[in-house]
């Protein structure tokens, strides 16, 4: 069980962090590969802090709300991606680590949570 919350807490507070740093950067347009502040940018940003508000609640009582996980997978999944096609179309530079930070953090969320609904069934 202790295995289960430190995994799931592990999960909720490494998404949360990448998430504020996220909403954080979206607000620089050289991140952004624009040269002006846009409206979308301030878009990215409120539902990137949003998330990090609900990946924290989550935390709060891990295993009942281990489900926030699955959304977050496929955000941060779609999220790499998408960085990782604009870097090979020149908008914005590749970032190996960023890449490998991506896939790092998907692999770890779909273990914590493959790992916890076991654990559950089991009981």
């Amino acid at each position: 069980m202790k295995k289960t919350i430190v995994l799931l807490r592990l999960s909720y507070w490494i998404a949360a962090i990448a998430d504020f740093v996220v909403a954080i950067l979206a607000w620089i347009p050289e991140r952004m590969g624009v040269e002006a502040v846009a409206y979308p940018m301030g878009l990215f940003s409120v539902i990137a802090f949003s998330w990090t508000v609900m990946l924290l609640m989550a935390d709060r009582k891990p295993i009942e709300r281990k489900w926030v996980l699955i959304p977050t997978i496929i955000v941060v999944a779609l999220i790499t991606i998408v960085r990782a096609v604009f870097s090979l179309g020149g908008t914005i530079e590749f970032s190996l680590g960023l890449l490998l930070f991506g896939i790092a953090l998907i692999i770890l969320m779909t273990y914590s949570y493959y790992y916890a609904s076991k654990q559950e069934k089991s009981r």
